[in-house]
């Protein structure tokens, strides 16, 4: 059973999550309206996760949030808000995820998923970092190890996941600090991909020029980077 706790001011919006919560098989939730009233319930009860509103009269949720995790510091934190400029924050906090009101039910059905799978999980499991993209309106939480590609497209990168490509504003360079420590290989100055996903090496006129991932990726392989690029496949087997 997952127990969430739902704080939001506006009364309606509060019973409307927690009733869609409840209405969900293994979930159970209660809706509050206070911070009094959360701080309440979560010192008298064990909860899982909390659904938290950000801008509340009287109240920062971040700060909340903060302050609760200093008390509950397993308790899953997920903000619902109709801001969604303070995805970089909340996602420092380490909540699970940030949802942007007004609620759709398959948005809440996916964090609700992100929940379940946190719950089922064994405590010493070590979870991947993330990217947080912000765009049209909607934040997008992406592992980090999903990348397959990674391709500069001007002042934004393309993250080519398995089933969905994803438009990040950062350089090739940034995104090479995040990926590099977790297996990914600079091999372009426009390309970065998971070694461990390169399948074959296409060379021409016996010079490496192409990598081949899985899924049918084809990715050029730069002059500046081909020495690189060799002598770290080789190091993992590849060659």
């Amino acid at each position: 059973m997952v127990k969430a706790l739902v704080l939001d001011d506006e009364a309606i919006i509060a019973a409307d999550i927690a009733h869609q919560l409840n209405a969900r098989a293994g979930w159970q939730a209660r809706a509050v309206t206070s911070v009094d009233e959360a701080r309440t319930h979560l010192c008298d009860d064990d909860y899982d996760v909390l659904f938290l509103d950000i801008e509340m009269p009287g109240c920062d949720g971040m700060t909340f949030a903060a302050e609760i995790k200093q008390a509950h510091p397993d308790l899953y934190i997920i903000f619902s808000t109709a801001y969604p400029q303070h995805a970089a924050k909340a996602f420092r906090l380490s909540a699970v995820d940030y949802i942007v009101k007004p609620l759709s039910r398959s948005v809440l059905a996916d964090a609700c998923g992100r929940i379940e799978e946190k719950c089922t999980k064994p405590a010493n499991a070590i979870e991947s970092p993330r990217f947080v993209i912000k765009s049209f309106g909607k934040t997008d939480i992406v592992n980090m190890d999903d990348v397959i590609v990674g391709k500069a497209e001007r002042n934004y990168v393309a993250l080519i996941c398995r089933d969905r490509e994803y438009l990040h504003r950062a350089t090739i360079s940034e995104i090479e600090q995040d990926l590099v420590p977790l297996g990914y290989l600079r091999c372009h100055r426009s390309y970065i991909i998971k070694k461990n996903q390169v399948k074959t090496l296409v060379r021409k006129n016996g010079v490496l020029s192409q990598l081949r991932l899985d899924g049918g990726h084809d990715v050029p392989v730069g002059a500046n980077y081909r020495a690189t690029v060799q002598a770290s496949l080789l190091q993992a087997s590849l060659l």
